[in-house]
């Protein structure tokens, strides 16, 4: 996907991507989705933060990409950097502010 411009050269909409390997996944960034998407993140008080994460995949990147991505079967830590990849991209936030966004206040 990526930039998609007017015959003019005006940008008309621009979609954020996120690169895992050599695989590029479009980030749907719509209002509806990260709406669904920080709903979800912020509201796991029964799931458990792998259950929220892959939820929040599917709602960002799509079924099949999301399902690509848990095949991976990718380190913890690894998976925790792609959920804020993906948050960030959907948002428009820097990484460290999705982090501190999400951070245990336990901690």
């Amino acid at each position: 996907m990526g930039k998609l411009y007017t015959l003019d050269g005006k940008l008309l909409t621009e979609t954020p991507e996120i690169r895992v390997g050599e695989k590029i996944y479009p980030v749907d960034n719509r209002k509806k989705t990260v709406t669904k998407i920080l709903d979800a993140a912020t509201s796991a008080t029964k799931n458990t933060s792998a259950d929220v994460i892959d939820r929040c995949l599917e709602l960002a990147l799509g079924k099949p990409a999301a399902k690509e991505l848990n095949e991976m079967d990718l380190p913890f830590p690894a998976y925790m950097q792609l959920f804020t990849l993906v948050i960030s991209a959907a948002t428009g936030e820097k990484p460290q502010d999705v982090e501190q966004r999400f951070q245990d206040p336990a901690e």
